[in-house]
């Protein structure tokens, strides 16, 4: 079945209870995005991961943590909200996510806030047309249009070029933030934030990929030891205290924020030098989000409440 409406600029927000700017939509179209990705003095940061598709959890989580207010709006003021990749995945309200956090970014950087999606490996096989993990629902949709999924999200579509342009590394006062984690090989590669988040934009990510001679970095960073896939700091002797303090003094950060690993609740690995913020938000029941304000570090609940950890070095 399919089904036809008269649309008016209106309809997103009748419909969806979003409010989007045409005017904002062609400007971010255009934009090239910043591949530094390099902020400071932030007061606070919320970070939630693998979202996957469980939107009503979601919103839930943000509404407890005084992000966004009954109406989905921004309340967050300067503060900044990293979703820290996979917003696509199993789940079936995929599409209301990626609205949500698309109209969030403008409604916080007018606020003097910021919200960073990242990169995740479901993002990714998405745009490759790798659909193994996605749910049906967005397969069958593909087939009624007669499309590919990749297709529907190529760069002359919103969400598409949006997606594309999303980055893999963000850096925040002292934090390093990416979906899976940095590897000694990443190390190794003498590879930067700025080159990882431009190869992912010009040679990956793009349509219209430019040649380069950086194919085997394109190799490894799309790879089981690139930032979308790693998962060796929960393997057992992979990596230890001084392979972290390593990568931390290559990029001059204190700790890394990861996903894509999912655990119960927010972890802290190697004395607190690694966080772990995928807390199984992907099977819709329960989640949580990181918090840190005034340098101090919580795990936040979505009945609003809040567990603070011992102070780390």
């Amino acid at each position: 079945m399919k089904k036809y409406y008269e649309l008016d600029s209106d309809f997103i927000g009748r419909k969806f209870g979003f409010t989007l700017d045409p005017e904002s939509i062609k400007r971010k179209m255009a934009d090239t995005p910043d591949f530094y990705q390099n902020y400071h003095d932030v007061p606070n940061l919320l970070v939630i991961s693998d979202v996957h598709g469980q939107y009503d959890l979601m919103v839930e989580l943000l509404k407890s943590q005084g992000i966004i207010d009954e109406y989905l709006n921004w309340i967050y003021g300067k503060g900044h909200l990293v979703i820290n990749g996979d917003i696509l995945g199993r789940g079936d309200k995929v599409t209301e996510a990626l609205w949500l956090a698309y109209q969030l970014e403008d409604q916080a950087q007018n606020a003097g806030g910021r919200l960073h999606f990242l990169l995740g490996n479901h993002e990714l096989m998405v745009l490759e047309n790798d659909l193994r993990f996605l749910n049906q629902k967005y397969n069958k949709s593909a087939r009624i249009k007669k499309k590919s999924l990749r297709d529907l999200h190529n760069q002359y579509s919103v969400l598409g070029n949006w997606l594309r342009k999303r980055p893999a590394i963000v850096t925040i006062d002292g934090l390093l933030i990416t979906h899976a984690g940095i590897s000694p090989e990443f190390v190794s590669r003498k590879l930067t934030v700025f080159d990882v988040n431009k190869i992912f934009y010009e040679n990956i990510l793009s349509t219209t990929r430019s040649k380069t001679n950086r194919r085997r970095d394109i190799e490894f960073l799309t790879g089981s030891n690139g930032p979308l896939w790693y998962r060796g700091y929960f393997e057992q002797n992979n990596i230890g205290m001084r392979d972290m303090d390593s990568i931390l003094e290559y990029f001059g950060t204190n700790r890394i924020i990861i996903g894509h690993t999912s655990v119960r609740s927010i972890t802290l690995l190697l004395g607190g030098k690694i966080i772990a913020v995928d807390s199984n938000i992907k099977e819709g029941q329960n989640g949580e989000v990181l918090i840190i304000e005034d340098r101090t570090f919580y795990r936040g609940l979505k009945d609003g409440s809040r567990f603070r950890f011992p102070p780390m070095n």
